[in-house]
């Protein structure tokens, strides 16, 4: 992950994209036109923007849980989690809420395995995207949008692709990696019942040891491309062969961490110590920000629903990939 020398992103991608997908922007990028797309998107994702975002997600979470709370079941993913980004994208980009309905259920269809509804799906995402860059290119503002779309990279204007790609990727980035996390780690705390008692009974906790969380469920699977012919392990990998980097088996590794499937609230973590958000020069742009929303989430889920457990008859459904995908997620509880 972080010999962006010897393994490059720009170059085949696992699995391959679709026949007329756009570009993923900055992810397959490398050297100084990776550190131009980069620039355009940090300034949105740290500092006070972060806070602000974060500050109206909390306020939609508290809205969510307990619009659903009383009713004593939710589908954790589409009822729940995948609203969250949305949110926070509509924050840094300045669009209107409103719209955060509309694009959950593109983003519903957008996470599922079959590629053609998926990629009917992203159509209709880019051209409600592309609306808005118009509109930023005639009248620029200081929100994340006009600052790509009126941006330059290595001296020269963004192609319209480059720009409706970057634009797209901040959005599709944060809710398939967040809202997956937030999911696995609900199910997880639906069934551990002591991690969830010692969560509510200790809430500081949350945010002291979510770096460990964090470590338990990676959820991306980043390509790489060798760019030379190396050695790892013992296997050799020859230049141009595509590589898929599951980034959980790192989290996982039992010769790193103790007990390393169990969540160890005693156990000291930080950010890089694992590869959940990766390292190097690609290490994710947003991970402070997932970070926050799975602070979040823990902190206004527990307040309001400390007890809820799995439906046996309607079990988690899944989906591999680039990101390992919560589709569906039945929770309930007693009211």
């Amino acid at each position: 992950m972080s010999d962006n020398k010897a393994f490059i992103s720009g170059g085949a991608w696992v699995p391959p994209n679709p026949p007329g997908a756009l570009p993923l922007i900055p992810i397959q990028s490398d050297g100084d036109l990776h550190r131009a797309y980069r620039s355009l998107i940090m300034p949105y994702v740290i500092g006070k923007p972060l806070k602000s975002a974060i500050d109206s997600a909390r306020k939609l979470a508290v809205e969510l849980i307990e619009g659903f709370q009383g009713r004593g079941h939710c589908d954790f993913a589409t009822d729940f989690a995948q609203h969250l980004p949305i949110q926070i994208f509509l924050d840094i980009v300045e669009l209107p809420a409103g719209d955060r309905i509309f694009l959950s259920e593109l983003a519903e269809v957008v996470r599922m395995p079959d590629p053609e509804v998926r990629m009917e799906a992203y159509g209709k995402m880019n051209a409600y995207i592309a609306e808005h860059v118009d509109r930023r290119i005639a009248n620029p503002g200081d929100d994340m949008i006009s600052r790509i779309a009126n941006g330059q990279v290595l001296g020269r204007p963004m192609t319209r692709d480059e720009i409706i790609g970057e634009c797209a990727q901040v959005l599709v980035g944060g809710l398939d990696t967040v809202a997956s996390m937030m999911g696995f780690i609900a199910a997880h705390l639906a069934v551990n019942v002591p991690l969830r008692q010692r969560l509510c009974a200790e809430p500081e906790l949350i945010e002291k040891r979510v770096d460990e969380i964090i470590r338990r469920f990676g959820v991306a699977g980043p390509a790489r491309q060798a760019a030379m012919d190396v050695e790892l392990d013992g296997i050799q990998v020859k230049a141009g062969d595509p590589v898929f980097v599951a980034t959980a088996l790192h989290g996982l590794d039992d010769q790193r961490w103790t007990n390393s499937m169990v969540v160890d609230l005693d156990r000291s973590a930080t950010g890089t110590d694992f590869q959940t958000f990766g390292s190097g020069p690609h290490r994710c742009p947003g991970a402070a920000l997932a970070r926050s929303e799975i602070i979040l989430f823990l902190e206004e889920w527990l307040k309001r629903i400390p007890d809820f457990s799995l439906v046996p008859e309607k079990p988690m459904v899944a989906a591999s990939g680039s990101v390992t995908g919560v589709l569906s997620l039945p929770l309930q509880w007693t009211v």
